[in-house]
């Protein structure tokens, strides 16, 4: 009978060890509130504000660093012409995206910006607002190659996620290794 009685608290203890990773594994993946996607808080300009002269960059604000991955930081600036203004890369500064704009970019009317990036959490938001510089009109129409992709987030950043992954399944699984080793040793001292 003492056979009987250490093989089911030895299976307790399998069982018990396998559920503890069970749980370990949907706290790991299950979405939090600090995985929910980023916001846009504010900009400079502002959203509908109306300028006296051009502004020199675009600045705008998100509630988390955004991941600053190749192709996943756009910014278009679309002058009341319809002529693309702004000037090299987007550049990520913490929490902001800064997009400088072409010095020659005086067109007085509305000016457009669509934004893309990559979530803090690995998705991609976008977005739109407009500013005008001397008075407002209406905003001329998207460029020819279209509107910024929302969908496709960086093959970098899914590569992180497979591996994190990975690495979290591999930990479960010698947690749960180490812990059945453990209790078959203690089911054969008895």
């Amino acid at each position: 009978m003492p056979f009987s009685f250490t093989r089911t608290r030895s299976s307790r203890r399998v069982g018990m060890a396998a559920a503890i990773a069970a749980v370990a594994a949907v706290l790991m993946l299950a979405p939090s509130p600090a995985s929910a996607h980023d916001d846009l808080l504010g900009s400079d300009p502002e959203d509908g504000v109306v300028l006296e002269t051009a502004p020199a960059q675009v600045e705008l604000r998100y509630s988390a660093e955004p991941l600053d991955e190749p192709g996943g930081t756009i910014v278009r600036v679309v002058d009341p012409e319809g002529a693309e203004v702004q000037q090299g890369e987007p550049e990520v500064v913490d929490n902001a995206v800064i997009q400088a704009i072409a010095a020659d970019a005086a067109v007085v009317g509305t000016y457009t910006v669509t934004w893309r990036v990559v979530s803090s959490d690995g998705h991609a938001i976008s977005g739109e607002l407009l500013f005008s510089v001397g008075e407002e009109s209406e905003p001329a129409d998207a460029p020819s190659e279209g509107p910024i992709p929302e969908d496709g987030v960086p093959t970098a950043v899914v590569a992180l996620w497979i591996i994190g992954g990975v690495v979290a399944i591999g930990v479960m699984g010698a947690v749960v290794a180490v812990l059945v080793a453990i209790s078959r040793r203690r089911g054969s001292e008895d």
